[in-house]
């Protein structure tokens, strides 16, 4: 439903928000991929906070095989995240080119994704782990979860510090494009687009800046 403002400003800012709703939108790549890694080592440390209680309280779990299952994933999240964090790197560096039509993706609903998105991550994880108590005696889904998350979450912030050190050289910023309906960014690789700051404009000063191309 189309609500309309009483100023004629209002009007037309609610009408673009509506003929942009379905189209695909950029994010800062650092800032996307940072966040990312924040919540994959959230749940891997809420994963492995679970399995400690569990293993203080005398419940189902085995040390000895959860410790195994853990350092396992956590070995194969760190190098084969390592490895196809390398990829999309050289990727993106590989195609930067600069967008011809797009939408940034404004802090309100960057926030609202977001949120959706961590809710979406937790409550399923919750759910997994509290059936892996009762079905298991091993705590192996808690410790496979803590080891990948973790070492998920540390090769993401690891590319993104990466990404932010691209921005800084380039004096540029680099943003991916997110689905209309995607909550949070494919891990594979993908196209990475580049727009220069106010900084890196021509001397005349008609060099472009970050915002919004339709």
């Amino acid at each position: 439903m189309l609500v309309l403002d009483v100023d004629s400003g209002g009007i037309v800012a609610r009408m673009a928000d509506v003929a942009l709703a379905g189209l695909p939108r950029i994010v800062r790549v650092d800032d996307e991929v940072r966040w990312r890694g924040q919540v994959l080592t959230s749940l891997g440390l809420m994963a492995l906070s679970l399995w400690i209680i569990l293993w203080l309280a005398e419940g189902p779990v085995q040390p000895l095989s959860a410790g195994a299952v853990f350092g396992t994933a956590l070995l194969l999240a760190l190098v084969l995240g390592g490895i196809t964090s390398r990829r999309r790197y050289a990727h993106g560096m590989l195609t930067l080119r600069r967008p011809r039509s797009v939408v940034h993706e404004t802090v309100a609903d960057a926030r609202e994704r977001r949120v959706r998105a961590a809710t979406a991550m937790f409550l399923g994880i919750s759910i997994l782990l509290l059936l892996d108590t009762v079905i298991s005696e091993v705590g192996a889904t808690a410790a496979l979860v803590a080891g990948a998350g973790t070492g998920l979450g540390f090769v993401d912030r690891l590319e993104a510090r990466r990404w932010a050190r691209a921005e800084k050289e380039r004096e540029s910023r680099i943003f991916l494009m997110l689905r209309p309906r995607a909550l949070i960014a494919r891990m594979g690789v993908q196209d990475v687009y580049e727009l220069p700051t106010t900084a890196s404009r021509d001397d005349d000063g008609t060099g472009d800046s970050p915002g919004t191309f339709i």
